[in-house]
């Protein structure tokens, strides 16, 4: 399953920032490159996507697509896709997001490819 990875990891003991902190940071690091919080928003819309998309076959899959918009985004953006990341599995949102990301493509707020 596309998923199996994130819930294993979502469920270790990984807390090391609490939700408002993790935000906070972000925040710093989005400030120290001049991103507008609205592109930090498309940064993570554009990973919640890649991550959980429902016709993504396998985890290999996943992750190459991940790879590949890595390496198309600048530096700075690859930067706070990391933190995103690191978010959803450090605060354990990786389940929430995922229902999100599902509900907001149900409702057509999010286009499918």
């Amino acid at each position: 399953m596309v998923y199996q990875t994130f819930f294993i990891m979502s469920n270790l003991d990984l807390s090391m920032f609490e939700p408002n902190e993790e935000s906070l940071v972000l925040e710093i690091v989005r400030g120290f490159f001049d991103i507008p919080s609205e592109e930090s928003m498309k940064i993570g819309d554009q990973i919640k996507k890649l991550l959980f998309d429902p016709q993504t076959g396998s985890e290999a899959e996943a992750v190459a697509k991940l790879k590949e918009a890595l390496n198309d985004m600048p530096k700075e953006h690859v930067l706070i896709a990391g933190m995103f990341i690191s978010g959803l599995l450090r605060c354990n949102l990786v389940p929430q997001i995922e229902q999100q990301y599902l509900q907001a493509k149900a409702e057509g707020k999010i286009e499918s490819d």
